[in-house]
Formats: structure tokens, sequence, C-alpha cells
């Protein structure tokens, strides 16, 4: 690779990239600058919600995106010697699964929880940026308060659920 293409690469984002939702302000005077939103890390850091919850989202986020992009990555080890592969129909049944499950979410927390999760979880958006879209004729800290707070509650919401449904499953 050329040192160009290296300091390119190691430059970060573009001014044009970091200006997009995903994006937050962090920082005061000489020390603001734009960085990739750590939401729900962040949350669990600051003690707002479990590793349950962490977990939960995980698996929300991964189900969602097989459902949608039918990509899963949740084999992280190398498979045995003996594994034999699906198929396309296989494949499909799994993408419908996991369909199912996320539908199972939306029905049981609503679709505004379901529209939340998509803008915290897969579009990756501040909350600032989820409090401007959600609650445009509210100041910016109240609406980054507001978007904080239902995040808090829909992710523990979430890890109910899931623990509900695995108790629901083993009866």
């Amino acid at each position: 690779m050329s040192k160009t293409a290296t300091a390119l690469l190691s430059d970060g984002p573009t001014t044009e990239r970091t200006l997009k939702p995903d994006y937050e302000t962090v920082g005061m005077g000489k020390r603001k600058r734009r960085v990739k939103a750590r939401t729900v890390q962040t949350l669990h850091e600051s003690g707002d919600i479990s590793g349950e919850a962490v977990t939960a989202a995980n698996r929300w986020l991964e189900d969602y995106i097989f459902f949608k992009g039918a990509y899963a990555d949740y084999l992280k080890d190398p498979l045995d010697r003996d594994y034999i592969p699906g198929n396309i129909h296989t494949f499909a049944v799994a993408r419908g699964k996991a369909a199912a499950r996320i539908a199972e979410v939306r029905e049981a927390l609503g679709l505004c929880s379901h529209v939340r999760l998509e803008m915290l979880l897969v579009e990756g958006m501040s909350f600032s940026a989820i409090g401007k879209k959600l609650w445009p004729h509210k100041s910016q800290p109240d609406a980054s308060k507001c978007a904080r707070s239902q995040c808090v509650l829909l992710l523990e919401q979430l890890a109910n659920f899931y623990v509900e449904k695995h108790k629901n499953n083993r009866r």
C-alpha cells in the first residue's frame, strides 16, 4: 500500500461523514470533536442498562441484519470438519425465523419501540440525533435527554422480553 493510501486510511472519516447522525459531538472548546456514537456501550458503562440489555440489543440487531440483509456472522469459531452446510432452502427458513423473532418483538413492544430500536441499533444514531428527529420542537439538550431515557427504558424492556420468552419456552 502506498504512503498516500496509508495516510488517507489513518486520518479517519471525512468531514462529510462525521456530520451524519451516527456521529456525536464530544468535548468542549479546543477539544470539541465528532466521534462515532457508541450509545449502547455508553449506557452500559454509565450503569444505566444491565449486561442483559446489551446482550438483548446485540441479539435483536443480529436477527435484524440477518432478516433484512441476509448476512449472519453468528459463528465466530471455525466450523468442525464434519459440518454439513445448509442450502438455499435452509437459509431461507433461517431468515424467516429471524423475521418472525423481529416481528414478535415489534408486536410485544410496539411499533414506536421498533422504530427507536432501528434508529439506535441499526442506524447507530446518537441520542442528540434521535432527539432531533423525534422532538424537533424541543431544545437540543431536552430532546437528547428524552431520547436517552426512552432508549434506556426500551433496552431494559427488550432484555425483559427475551428473559420472559426464555422462561415460557422452558415451560
